[in-house]
């Protein structure tokens, strides 16, 4: 597997990826939301490819303060094998080489299987509640 910076043309493929995941759309995921995410934070939005398919996916973001991790999937016909990992790593050691201390991420109630790989890289939970506002209709 290869993993690579993620272009303007991959967001059919990142949605396809994401919602054979069980993603939900989001606001956010569209082409222009992605361009402009990755345009701000180079080199800390990348794919896991192998041949011309994308298997994986992580989205970082850095305000110079923290870091936040979105989106990091595997496709369920390639788990079990490190990819994700992989990813979350080399976001991680990218993010380290900027200055960033701490890197946050959320998990959606519910997702045993997400919090289970979580914890089991070194992650921990935090007793925190979060809040969102939608500032765009769709």
């Amino acid at each position: 597997m290869e993993i690579r910076d993620l272009r303007p043309s991959d967001g059919g493929a990142l949605r396809a990826l994401w919602r054979a995941c069980g993603i939900r759309d989001r606001p956010g995921d569209d082409d222009a939301s992605l361009a402009a995410m990755a345009s701000r934070n180079p080199g800390l939005c990348i794919v896991g490819v192998e041949g011309d398919r994308i298997v994986a996916s992580a989205l970082a973001g850095f305000d110079g303060r923290r870091g936040w991790l979105y989106h990091v999937a595997t496709h369920p016909d390639a788990r079990r094998r490190g990819i994700a990992t992989r990813l979350v790593r080399t976001i991680e050691d990218r993010l380290r080489a900027m200055g960033c201390r701490k890197l946050n991420l959320i998990v959606w109630e519910g997702e045993e299987d997400a919090m289970a790989f979580w914890t089991g890289i070194g992650y921990y939970r935090e007793k925190t509640v979060e809040f969102a506002k939608e500032l765009i209709a769709k």
